[in-house]
């Protein structure tokens, strides 16, 4: 397994400061956030280049750029926007060497019945599923909000034709929603290509979490790599601090050190 560390964590780094502070702490990837100041669909084909061969230049891979589509509505062309940003997100990852596009299903509050948003889900990545594949791209959902357990999730690619799309597991997205480790393993280990890492302890006056550093929450690393071996999974294991939403939290630098020390010691 590799590891990454998601620019959502330090949005206010540039891409040389990113690409030198994960050089320096032993990281395999860095997972652009697909919004600027680090990436935009809007940059023209020489300025693509440009950034990804700084990341050649300095072994660094760039194994996920993450898009904020969804496709939580009912109105059929306000889905076919998102369908079409997510497919500029896939140039933008063809361009840049990224193997996955990140995309949501949801929002946190909405209206609609799982059931519902499972057939719009699947409607979308029907139609993007071979383009992605001409792009030698895989479009990834993120577990989270209400499409947060792989026993929702299994449903869009049963019965479907979907061949280039899977799944990026936030894996505290789904311990939250009441599924257990072994239990979204079972569902989802064939469609699991990338996996989204983070701590946390729940702080019970407030009734709300709170990120802390690696090894000091209540995330079971262990037993996570454990499930991950025994489904063979060799991907990124990519910390999403999420330091841009939760500024309260711990500052970059010091997870990004922390996460790579604790992490491989875990592997290893």
């Amino acid at each position: 397994m590799k590891i990454s560390f998601s620019t959502l964590a330090c949005p206010d780094w540039n891409l040389d400061k990113i690409i030198k502070f994960a050089v320096d702490n032993s990281y395999d990837g860095v997972e652009l956030r697909g919004k600027e100041p680090h990436i935009s669909v809007n940059y023209n084909k020489q300025k693509r280049k440009e950034i990804k061969n700084k990341f050649k230049e300095n072994n660094l891979e760039i194994p996920c750029i993450t898009a904020y589509t969804r496709f939580n509505n009912e109105n059929s062309k306000i889905r076919k926007e998102n369908i079409n940003n997510l497919k500029e997100m896939i140039d933008l990852a063809s361009d840049l060497g990224a193997k996955y596009v990140r995309t949501f299903g949801s929002e946190a509050d909405s209206p609609y019945t799982v059931e519902q948003l499972i057939n719009w889900i699947r409607e979308a990545f029907e139609e993007v599923d071979s383009y992605a594949k001409e792009k030698e791209v895989k479009v990834l959902l993120e577990t989270h909000d209400v499409l947060s357990k792989g026993e929702d999730l299994i449903k869009i690619f049963e019965k479907s034709s979907i061949e280039n799309c899977g799944i990026l597991w936030d894996v505290a997205h789904s311990i939250r929603a009441g599924e257990n480790i072994n239990q979204t393993l079972n569902f989802l280990e064939e469609y699991i290509y990338h996996v989204h890492v983070k701590d946390w302890i729940n702080l019970t006056y407030k009734n709300e979490d709170h990120y802390v550093l690696l090894g000091a929450g209540e995330l079971k690393i262990e037993k996570l790599l454990t499930g991950l071996k025994e489904i063979n999974y060799d991907g990124y294991l990519s910390l999403e601090w999420e330091k841009m939403w939760h500024p309260e939290i711990e500052e970059a630098d010091i997870a990004i050190i922390q996460y790579s020390q604790k992490i491989n010691e875990y592997i290893k």
